[in-house]
């Protein structure tokens, strides 16, 4: 033995000493320095589910053939109410092959598990076709993990550890082991880690959660909803048995019990109460009859999460029943309230679709009229045979009828009717289709529905509902069309594809033809209007074109079109009134200007005659005064001949006295 040899053995005997109690003791093929195991989490469920764990399993060695080796089982004591315990090699591990119970290529280490599923069943889950594999808590089953990687001195195990559908509630606990002892009975702990679920019972009490979901079983015949999801009824009228012997229910009615959470796992017995005209039966195929009907039945609890299946049959006397299912707890999970409808008495044309027909073809014109049945009670009667007569077989040979709504649904008593032209039928000729049923006495209930034939499009007239809107106001555009006999076209044509030279307030969207009009708005199958302020003008003022082509009898491409106007909107009008008022005002102030001129011209023609009344007042003056001076002259002039003339006197006086 070489010195190097020697010292190497020294050295690893050194490491597993001092490892010796807390660490594993490798099989005598493997060199195990260290390893750990545990789990990530402990948890709780209810019973009836299963609860899963990752277990992580980290092994160091020194070199790639070193190898460990790890078992579960359950230490708690009710290991008994558990459908088994089972481990898996996860995706996530690494470095790990298994080299004992499978190949290194498919690294499963699981007990009683079909490889990488959880079990579907307690058989598969005690290992049937797995032999060795099976789970005994008191046995276990050993595999041992090898690292597997060139070069690779650790791996990680990673392991999906379940307990598979708990029946019992209480305390469960799973404990890992990694064995230092792997091939005997007393094996000793290396590592170990517990998990621990904790399980209480499950809620099985139905809640408002539950649906009862009514089927007419002359429709829906595939358990439990015929298609359709629970909850929701296919219908609830039905006709009245015609034959007491008859062995085909009315109806059938699911029960599915939910719990709070929604979960289809509540498992109360229920019981089924019947009044009015009907009876329930736990199984179909017998009709039960006024001696033997059952007006009250209770039903077992059935499969967890499947619907429990019972039938409603009908008294075969026309009338209304009332069923009711009731949990045992008492709560009312469903009320259903059915119709029994008698023979029909009236046939009437509740809705039409289209009354002009298409001429010169043979293919049947579908959803041409809504026909109503109703017994003595007016309660609908359904699945009747109704069929046209037609009063003129040279236009229209005939009409055919089904109980199915318009949009499809159940049949409810209405019919939905279809017309047959002829290939020989002209545009503008009429006929009128008598709709019958055959009653059991030979007699028909009878409606009649006059039709027309029409061709196709061959000229439209498109026009507005105003010449002149406000900005964005509702409009309507309307089109008017002829066949090439100038008659009306047939029913159902597509409308014209329009646009505008300006944007409007939303897109053109034209109906199709019905008594030879198109419109704008959006109108019913049968013609009503369900919105007419779909079309907005455009937001722009002025004029604008909408326009568009459509395709004549003779194939050629005809446009046409229609010019509207956007006038002015509230303010551009206020802003008008103001305007028209302004220049009110300035008439009004010229009308003013122009009395003032007035006034003031009559005032200068006063002042003139003032002042020629002025001149002519001091023209009169100047000549008072010229003549009061000439006066004064004469006066003056007089006074001194007076003068004068006293001095003579007085010297002629003297001179006699002398």
């Amino acid at each position: 033995m070489s010195r190097t040899t020697f010292f190497k053995r020294i050295a690893v005997t050194a490491i597993a000493a001092l490892g010796f109690g807390t660490l594993s003791v490798a099989p005598s093929q493997a060199l195990v320095v260290s390893q750990s195991i545990s789990f990530d989490a402990d948890d709780a469920v209810k019973t009836g589910e299963s609860a899963t764990a990752v277990l992580t399993h980290v092994i160091t060695g020194t070199a790639t053939t070193d190898s460990s080796t790890v078992r579960v089982l359950i230490t708690s004591s009710n290991a008994a109410y558990v459908s088994n315990l089972y481990m898996r090699v996860s995706d996530s591990s690494t470095n790990v092959s298994q080299v004992s119970g499978n190949s290194s290529t498919s690294p499963i280490f699981r007990w009683g598990q079909a490889s990488g599923t959880a079990p579907a069943s307690a058989a598969t889950a005690n290992g049937t076709g797995d032999a060795g594999l099976g789970f005994d808590a008191t046995k276990y089953d050993s595999r041992t993990v090898q690292i597997n990687a060139s070069g690779a001195t650790s791996a990680t195990a990673k392991y999906t550890v379940g307990l598979y559908n708990i029946t019992a509630a209480g305390t469960y606990t799973v404990k890992a082991i990694i064995e230092n002892n792997p091939g005997g009975a007393a094996a000793i702990d290396a590592a170990s880690a517990t998990w621990t679920v904790t399980v209480t019972a499950a809620d099985k009490t139905a809640s408002g959660a539950s649906t009862v979901t009514l089927r007419q079983t002359d429709e829906d015949t595939t358990a439990p909803f015929g298609g359709t999801r629970d909850g929701t009824d296919s219908g609830t009228l039905v006709r009245a048995s015609s034959t007491a012997t008859s062995t085909d229910p009315e109806f059938s009615l699911f029960t599915l019990q939910r719990t709070a959470s929604g979960t289809n796992i509540a498992q109360e017995s229920f019981t089924v109460t019947v009044s009015g005209e009907a009876y329930v039966t736990a199984a179909s195929g017998t009709r039960p009859n006024s001696g033997n009907g059952v007006k009250t039945m209770q039903f077992a609890v059935g499969t967890v999460g499947t619907a429990v299946e019972s039938w409603i049959w009908s008294s075969g006397t026309a009338g209304t029943a009332t069923v009711t299912v009731t949990s045992a707890s008492g709560l009312v999970l469903g009320t259903k309230t059915l119709t029994f409808a008698g023979t029909v008495t009236t046939l009437a044309v509740d809705t039409k679709y289209k009354n002009v027909i298409r001429a010169g073809t043979s293919t049947a014109q579908d959803d041409v009229v809504l026909l109503k049945a109703t017994d003595a009670a007016g309660n609908r009667v359904r699945a009747l045979t109704i069929s046209g007569v037609s009063s003129d077989v040279s236009v229209l040979t005939s009409g055919s009828c089904a109980d199915t709504a318009a949009d499809g649904s159940t049949a409810d008593g209405y019919y939905l009717c279809s017309v047959t032209p002829t290939t020989t039928s002209k545009s503008g000729q009429k006929a009128t289709i008598t709709w019958r049923t055959l009653l059991s006495t030979g007699a028909y209930v009878t409606t009649t529905q006059d039709f027309t034939m029409g061709g196709a499009v061959n000229t439209v007239t498109l026009a507005t509902d105003k010449a002149t809107y406000e900005p964005g106001a509702v409009m309507v555009i309307t089109a008017t069309a002829k066949d090439s006999s100038g008659n009306t076209p047939y029913d159902g044509q597509s409308g014209i594809s329009l646009s505008a030279n300006k944007q409007l307030g939303a897109a053109i969207s034209m109906s199709t033809y019905l008594a030879g009009v198109s419109t704008s708005k959006s109108l019913d199958s049968d013609g009503s209007v369900l919105n007419d302020k779909n079309l907005y003008a455009p937001a722009a003022s002025g004029s604008f074109i909408v326009a568009g082509t459509f395709t004549d009898a003779a194939l050629s491409t005809v446009a046409v079109s229609a010019t509207a106007t956007v006038g002015d909107d509230g303010a551009i009008a206020a802003a008008n009134a103001a305007t028209d008022a302004a220049a009110e005002a300035i008439d009004a102030a010229n009308a003013a200007t122009d009395a003032a001129n007035l006034a003031a011209e009559a005032a200068d023609a006063a002042t003139v005659a003032a002042e020629e009344a002025r001149d002519a007042a001091d023209a009169a003056t100047a000549a008072v005064e010229a003549l009061a001076t000439e006066v004064a002259t004469l006066m003056a002039a007089l006074k001194a001949q007076i003068t004068t003339l006293a001095n003579t006197v007085a010297k002629i006086a003297k001179k006699v006295k002398a």
